[in-house]
């Protein structure tokens, strides 16, 4: 056991009675700061999902996983001591895993006695000086997707279809993507206080409304003076204290359908998908059985699973169960992801890999589009992404459409007005529909929502009101 505070103090005492040298237990003053979970426990147990921890004149409050709390503090900097106390919680349920960290989180909270500040890690410990949290620097070794920002004099809006990107290395380079073009910057943060240097940004060009949106999106990042951290949210503001710009974790929310295994396609009749949920799980169908777990991000491209559990079927095909059981050894296993807007590729330990790709039917319900070279032309989805409908040149359309596991589509049940118009219009329209009724794939690519029938692709925009 540790000896306590209390008793170093005598001995430096006596030794300075003495003339001998002493260590100092002061620690700098936590606050105006704001800390990200690491690990609990002496022993260093990953924390999953982001838990956080915020100082602001005796006020202590944060995220635990699944439920906010706030509470008060007490600290001592000259001898290292801290306390909390008052700590009050919402009370959401989450996944049993989150709910037990989120436990053991609060309870060591209230156990903290004492507390070592050294650059950009915190340490929490208890009376005895046993670690009990322990707390990195926020943003170093983030990865987040823009999902709202508001340039000046405009409503707040993201018209982009593709990811919109920002990666805090932890050596204080940040980097990312605006849609068309990558961007690379530099970060400095003191306190909640967030400095980021004039990007440096590629040449490609897009869409008018993508390089709109890329102009505000650029200049709003040489105005980000700070920034709050709260649920799982990163929100950029500016000098006045004003929200300009909120993001995500980078993975949330998103559903991706598995191509290829180590570079082979697979050839389940089952389709394999793979959910990064808000709450911080992770759920799926693998080719024979359903499953979940808990997904964590570690660094800009480090990723783990944990608590990974499936159902217990028993399937006839021999090769669907022997994917399953090469699928199920990689996954629990990852160490590192990639992510486009068209691909999601996980790789293990030992250099194994599954590549994904999205599941449109998730991304695609719902969503407005005009073509690329005349907005009067417009494809729309249903809320499941099954119906399709629009108008053409001259005449309105609807089909239904359907989803493989191989990222393939097809249309069916195509009808159209019979409206007459000119003979350029009506090679035009005729051109439209042949690609719409043979549609073959769907992708993303700089925003923009790609249709193919194999042989020739159109482009469309985000359609806006």
């Amino acid at each position: 056991m540790k000896p306590t505070t209390a008793i170093l103090a005598a001995v430096c005492a006596l030794l300075l009675v003495f003339g001998a040298g002493c260590i100092s237990f002061s620690q700098p003053d936590p606050n105006g700061t704001v800390w990200k979970l690491e690990s609990i426990g002496p022993n260093n147990d990953a924390a999953n999902g982001i838990l956080t921890l915020s100082f602001n004149n005796g006020v202590a409050s944060g995220s635990s996983g699944v439920n906010t709390y706030a509470g008060s503090y007490t600290v001592s900097t000259g001898d290292g001591k801290l306390t909390f106390s008052g700590i009050a919680s919402t009370k959401m349920t989450g996944p049993a895993a989150l709910m037990t960290q989120e436990t053991k989180y609060l309870n060591a909270l209230s156990q903290t006695a004492l507390y070592t500040l050294s650059g950009e890690t915190l340490t929490l410990k208890d009376a005895n000086g046993n670690t009990l949290l322990t707390f990195k620097e926020p943003l170093a070794g983030t990865s987040w997707k823009l999902i709202s920002y508001t340039p000046a004099s405009k409503t707040a809006q993201l018209d982009a279809a593709g990811l919109v990107t920002i990666m805090f290395e932890p050596n204080g380079d940040l980097s990312g993507n605006t849609g068309i073009n990558n961007y690379e910057a530099t970060w400095k943060l003191n306190g909640k206080e967030l400095d980021i240097s004039q990007p440096s940004i590629t040449k490609m060009v897009g869409p008018q409304f993508m390089e709109d949106q890329e102009s505000d999106y650029i200049s709003l990042l040489g105005s980000v003076a700070g920034f709050t951290l709260s649920a799982g949210q990163l929100d950029l503001i500016n000098a006045a204290g004003v929200p300009i710009m909120s993001f995500e974790p980078i993975l949330t929310g998103t559903s991706w359908q598995l191509m290829e295994i180590d570079g082979e396609k697979i050839q389940t009749d089952t389709q394999t998908t793979l959910t990064f949920n808000e709450d911080g799980t992770v759920t799926g169908q693998a080719p024979v059985n359903r499953y979940a777990g808990i997904w964590h991000l570690a660094g800009t491209t480090g990723l783990t699973f944990s608590n990974v559990a499936a159902t217990m079927l028993i399937s006839t095909d021999s090769f669907a169960v022997a994917t399953e059981q090469q699928y199920f050894s990689i996954i629990n296993s990852i160490t590192n992801y990639a992510v486009t807007d068209n691909s999601l590729t996980l790789t293990d330990n030992t250099g194994d890999s599954l590549e994904f790709a999205p599941v449109y039917q998730n991304i695609l319900g719902s969503t407005a589009w005009q073509l690329a070279d005349n907005s009067a032309v417009t494809l729309s989805f249903s809320p499941d992404a099954s119906k399709i409908f629009g108008q053409g040149p001259i005449n309105t359309f609807s089909a239904s459409i359907t989803y493989n596991q191989y990222g393939e589509v097809s249309v069916s049940n195509f009808i159209s007005t019979r409206m007459g118009g000119t003979q350029t219009q009506m090679t035009a329209e005729q051109n439209f529909f042949n690609v719409i009724e043979e549609l073959e794939t769907v992708a993303f690519s700089s925003g923009q929502l790609v249709l193919s029938d194999g042989i020739d692709t159109i482009y469309f925009n985000p359609q806006i009101n």
